[in-house]
């Protein structure tokens, strides 16, 4: 009974290996990253994702944000996304003005010029336009947060 026992673990070992290899050729095929977010927001029929290049996010350092848009088709490449951001408690924005500067991969964009100058409450408004809200006006997702 051991000796079958043994044997099945064994046998199962390449499928673990398998599904293990698959779902890391599908995070580098597709630019998933398997971290989590490290802000989140939506609205209807969009969802954005922020992954800071400083995890935790600090106070006062200059850094980059990758942004990722999807839909419920995936990817949503070629938008236009303008996010700013600020303090409502005291009624002022960011000391930068964080730019998008290129689509690194579908979906997957660069904001750069990102610092928070101070702790406390923050709100980050992203503006979206796509190819399939052209003639509308963009999307609108805010995301509020705790610094």
């Amino acid at each position: 009974m051991k000796y079958t026992q043994q044997v099945s673990r064994v046998s199962r070992l390449p499928q673990a290996a398998f599904a293990l290899f698959l779902g890391c050729l599908l995070t580098l095929s597709t630019g998933l990253s398997l971290a989590s977010a490290d802000l989140t927001g939506s609205s209807p029929g969009i969802s954005l994702e922020i992954f800071s290049q400083l995890s935790p996010i600090e106070i006062n350092t200059i850094h980059s944000w990758e942004v990722v848009l999807t839909d419920k088709d995936g990817a949503v490449s070629g938008a236009t996304l303008d996010i700013v951001g600020g303090m409502p408690e005291h009624n002022h924005g960011m000391p930068t003005q964080p730019q998008i500067t290129e689509e690194l991969a579908p979906g997957r964009y660069l904001l750069e010029g990102v610092r928070f100058h101070m702790p406390g409450l923050w709100r980050l408004t992203a503006s979206i336009s796509t190819e399939k809200t052209r003639g509308r006006p963009p999307t609108v997702i805010v995301i509020d947060f705790t610094l």
